[in-house]
């Protein structure tokens, strides 16, 4: 029997939880199939938090992107995919002497200054030529990945569906290079066996899971104790409500306030059981929320951030919405009356909890890990681009 080939990857990460966390995700993955994956992040104060309780290689570069303004990262990144005169040499270095046969971008600056290493050291030091690829986790591709796939990576993959255009499309190379293969989902989360409860069950005692922690979730936050207790008036409403740090002490003061008593968190780490208890999820509509709600088929209110760029979260959270498994509240809208509404309809009227769960579980998350490590052995596999192209 041949043995099989070991692969060297390298996956660009950082700055952010959502391009930590499927990086995680992928490189224990490529681990465990026994190859090396090393995530190379910007060594910030997050990152670092995050990566101390994973077992996985990292190595941190600064990223020349650090503190400047979107509009300049953009027009710097779009520059350098075209002009590359500055990209970064000890990353380029790093390249040149690991050689890797994959190298992933997961989104941010610091896997754009990845894939510009790689893309440059490749050409100008004619190591053997990796396969450039890079994953975008929500429904509206970032500016660094963007600007990526114009120029320096052969393969796009999707975490949801439609996030790069027909522009996009019209400069990649060939067309199986162009797929939609989800967001990786942790395995703890994957494991749950999450059911549905009575609709008996559900309408005497609604189990809500609040994710107000999250960066711009102040709004959530501080709408759910005083619709808590409006509700409360008629249901014995359960709650679990992650805070955050800043807004902890206050957000369980307005709760005593009102005479209520839910478990408050300013971090939920066991978010598995939190999910397994929870009848409905309130919060916003980040890329790996939709993903783990969709992996879990969880029922939710989503108020996408306003302020995320390019709107992406409220196109995130309509992946789910169109489908039937989510309400969406826009950020403004987010008044007493509309919330308490909505939370009284999911839970008044028999069969929509089950329908919401039905509609929103999609298998694709449950297997994008798997599935994404696949598509990734495959293209490394393919012959180079001058050998199919030139020859």
């Amino acid at each position: 029997m041949a043995e099989e080939k070991k692969y060297t990857i390298l996956i660009g990460a950082g700055g952010t939880g959502g391009h930590v966390f499927p990086a995680i995700a992928l490189a224990k993955k490529f681990k465990f199939d026994g190859h090396k994956a090393v995530i190379i992040a910007t060594g910030n104060n997050l990152e670092k938090k995050i990566f101390e309780d994973h077992d996985i290689e990292t190595t941190f570069f600064e990223s020349k992107l650090k503190d400047q303004s979107s509009f300049s990262k953009l027009l710097y990144a779009i520059r350098l995919s075209f002009s590359p005169i500055a990209y970064n040499k000890r990353i380029a270095k790093f390249v040149k002497e690991i050689s890797p046969q994959l190298i992933l971008g997961m989104g941010g600056y610091a896997s754009f200054d990845l894939l510009q290493a790689g893309n440059l050291i490749m050409v100008e030091e004619g190591i053997n030529e990796p396969y450039i690829a890079i994953h975008e986790q929500n429904a509206k591709a970032g500016r660094a990945n963007r600007a990526s796939a114009v120029n320096l990576a052969r393969g796009i993959i999707e975490g949801l569906p439609g996030a790069f255009d027909w522009k996009t499309t019209f400069f990649q190379l060939s067309t199986d290079d162009h797929v939609f293969l989800g967001n990786p989902v942790r395995n703890e989360i994957l494991n749950i066996n999450r059911k549905v409860r009575s609709f008996k069950e559900c309408s005497k005692s609604p189990r809500i899971l609040v994710l107000g922690g999250s960066q711009g979730a102040r709004s959530i936050n501080y709408a759910m104790p005083e619709a808590i207790k409006r509700l409360s008036s008629e249901m014995n409403i359960e709650v679990v409500h992650q805070t955050g740090e800043p807004d902890h002490e206050e957000i369980c003061q307005m709760y005593k306030e009102n005479e209520l008593s839910p478990e408050i968190f300013p971090f939920i780490k066991d978010m598995a059981q939190a999910y397994d208890w929870a009848d409905l999820v309130i919060g916003r509509s980040g890329a790996m929320t939709v993903s783990e709600l969709s992996a879990t088929g969880m029922p939710s209110i989503l108020i996408p951030y306003p302020h995320a760029t390019d709107n992406h979260q409220w196109f995130n959270a309509q992946f789910i919405a169109k489908k039937g498994g989510a309400e969406v509240i826009l950020d403004k809208d987010l008044k007493l009356e509309i919330l308490v509404k909505t939370i009284k309809k999911i839970f008044s009227h028999e069969r929509v909890l089950s329908d919401m769960a039905e509609a929103t579980y999609d298998e694709t998350f449950v297997n994008a890990t798997q599935n994404i490590a696949q598509f990734c052995y495959k293209m490394i596999e393919q012959p180079p681009l001058k050998d199919v192209y030139f020859d």
